[in-house]
């Protein structure tokens, strides 16, 4: 079984776990229709109704494949999310087909987070998801360029806000990975919900010092996405990624350019492999997977409604709801709070 948790100040309840639907739009991999449709079908099967998708994954195709599949399903029993901040365009050759494999070689998107290109943007999934309304809308990646945080809230913010009054969405968020600029977002007084990936998981709870105490000041719930930072939490070595950059010499360089994160003094690749061999030494001494670790590692915290994560098999549905349900023994959470593994401000 998988429980519910409210947003915020709102009447919307998520499944603790979410269908993450990037990878339906072909990252990392291809995914064929029928895949996907058992991907879903499985899901459903065990209880989750939070699917999250956006225009960008696929460059549309994961919104059809999720529409399609939620036609046949009673619209008051799902909740389903997506953004705006890109517009899919047609184009000779699209740069997405390269990272969302097998998604269409004629559209991609483009960053526009303008109030026309936001409602666009929203009409556009509407009608990729056969839907009327949409339960959740956020403001996907502003963080992607130092100019969006100004032009979204000119321009995209008071769309959403728009939006929500007209009730065609019923709650507004914003979704990105760094914690810095969500504060600022934070201070509009607007949000509901913050789509956050990276940053309140098993090994980075930098959210704890400013971002989940302003989150909680001002009702702001939080869904997590990336809860394996990029892979680290499911096997690490020498070759994983962290914040979607190689642990190699260039790490450091290589994620602030990529303005996912803003790396601190003490960052560096070793440090964080070393934290993350730790933590697996930790899971082996208590006989435990890392990734049910740091999938259930969340959900201690309130503030915390769901976890998102990607699944493309039956066979990966089923892992993932196991790694759900067989809950951990305080002893291990005590034993990473103990040996300064996770933060001491972490409500375990």
């Amino acid at each position: 079984m998988i429980k519910k948790r409210k947003i915020g100040k709102t009447d919307i309840e998520l499944s603790e776990l979410g269908f993450g639907c990037a990878p339906l739009g072909g990252w990392p991999e291809a995914v064929s229709d029928n895949d996907a449709n058992i991907a879903l079908e499985a899901a459903w099967s065990k209880g989750i109704r939070y699917f999250d998708t956006a225009p960008l994954y696929g460059s549309g195709m994961s919104e059809r494949r999720l529409g399609n599949f939620l036609q046949n399903q009673k619209r008051d029993e799902f909740i389903i999310s997506t953004k705006v901040g890109r517009l899919i365009v047609e184009t000779e050759k699209s740069k997405a087909a390269k990272f969302f494999i097998g998604s269409p070689l004629n559209k991609d998107s483009e960053f526009n987070y303008s109030y026309d290109a936001t409602l666009q943007s929203f009409e556009d999934s509407l009608s990729r998801l056969g839907l009327d309304k949409i339960d959740i809308l956020y403001l996907h990646d502003p963080d992607n360029h130092p100019d969006h945080f100004e032009e979204s809230k000119k321009g995209a913010v008071k769309a959403l806000i728009k939006l929500r009054e007209e009730g065609v969405v019923r709650a507004i968020g914003c979704g990105m990975n760094q914690n810095e600029m969500l504060m600022e977002f934070a201070k509009e007084g607007c949000f509901d919900v913050f789509l956050l990936a990276g940053r309140y998981t098993l090994i980075d709870q930098t959210s704890l010092d400013e971002l989940i105490p302003i989150c909680e000041d001002n009702g702001i719930s939080l869904v997590l996405g990336g809860v394996f930072n990029s892979g680290i939490l499911i096997e690490p070595n020498p070759d994983t990624y962290f914040d979607y950059c190689k642990l190699d010499k260039d790490w450091v360089k290589n994620v602030r350019d990529s303005l996912v994160r803003v790396p601190k003094a003490h960052e560096s690749a070793n440090y964080w492999l070393d934290k993350a061999y730790k933590i697996k030494s930790a899971c082996d001494k208590f006989n435990l997977p890392l990734k049910q670790a740091a999938i259930q590692f969340p959900f201690s915290n309130k503030i915390v409604t769901s976890c998102l994560l990607g699944m493309t098999s039956q066979n990966q549905v089923d892992e993932n709801i196991n790694l759900y349900n067989n809950k951990i023994d305080n002893k291990f959470w005590e034993y990473l709070k103990e040996n300064e593994l996770i933060s001491f401000k972490a409500p375990i």
